[in-house]
């Protein structure tokens, strides 16, 4: 697989140069993920993160009411889409979780690399955080218009 062909082709790193490609590519490593399996599991160190090449995963939010805990899914991940960004916002530990719905292949980066080359080249930190910024915005903007539907379904049984 040619890494940094496929991530030219996400529209999130549009602005991103040929060197920068070419440096994001040469920290990436490919990885098969089974399906089922929670690849960054809510509340654990936000070490690596990642952008997804095949397959379909959720992203889980696990919450503790007390008296029960409940997991909710709050939106699925497609082919070119990142996840587990929390540690490259500073998030310590992961925010939430994505679990495979079918096996998956997946481009995997640790928190730390990227870290360190964008403090050799802030450019490329500032191209990357960018990227990211897209998604974050992205799934944010889903997420509300998910809030205003369900809203809307309860004003409209009243």
């Amino acid at each position: 697989m040619d890494v940094k062909e496929f991530i030219r082709n996400i529209s999130a790193f549009d602005h991103v140069s040929e060197d920068e490609l070419d440096r994001v590519a040469k920290l990436a490593r490919v990885r098969e993920v089974k399906a089922g399996t929670v690849v960054d599991p809510q509340g654990d160190p936000a070490t690596r993160f990642y952008i997804l090449i095949k397959g379909r995963m959720a992203i889980t939010l696990d919450m503790d009411f007390g008296v029960s805990k409940k997991s909710y899914i709050v939106t699925t991940v497609g082919p070119g889409q990142m996840f587990a960004w929390s540690g490259l916002v500073g998030n310590p530990n992961y925010t939430a979780g994505g679990k495979t719905l079918v096996d998956c292949t997946v481009l995997e980066f640790k928190v730390q690399e990227l870290e360190q080359e964008f403090g050799n080249d802030p450019q490329l930190g500032y191209s990357m955080m960018k990227a990211v910024a897209k998604t974050v915005a992205s799934r944010l903007r889903h997420m509300q218009l998910q809030l205003v539907q369900q809203h809307a379904v309860r004003e409209s049984a009243e």
